[in-house]
């Protein structure tokens, strides 16, 4: 997590493997989960269509967030199989 002016002591890590998925029905979520993977070691993505083996659903919140019913299916899929979801809530109005 980053916010601005913070002085960073030392690198993020997860201290197990964590495969977080981004649903390809989300549209942003690939591009966020990238970035994440790209700051904290020990983590992996997936853009598959469903969750195999994936220890976290990453769910990107935005304007057009549940434009695609298959989302909404796949969150309530995710919460039946007990998968952690995390909301990442977008605060940027240019990005939705």
């Amino acid at each position: 997590l980053f916010i601005p002016g913070e002085v960073q002591g030392q690198p993020i890590s997860f201290s197990k493997s964590v495969v977080l998925w981004a649903s390809p029905f989300d549209e942003g979520a690939d591009e966020l989960a990238s970035e994440l993977a790209t700051n904290f070691s020990g983590l992996t993505v997936s853009t598959a269509e469903e969750a195999g083996d994936a220890t976290h659903m990453l769910l990107y919140l935005n304007a057009d967030t549940w434009s695609d019913e298959r989302l909404a299916e796949q969150v309530k899929q995710a919460r039946e199989d007990r998968l952690k979801v995390v909301m990442a809530h977008e605060n940027d109005p240019d990005l939705g």
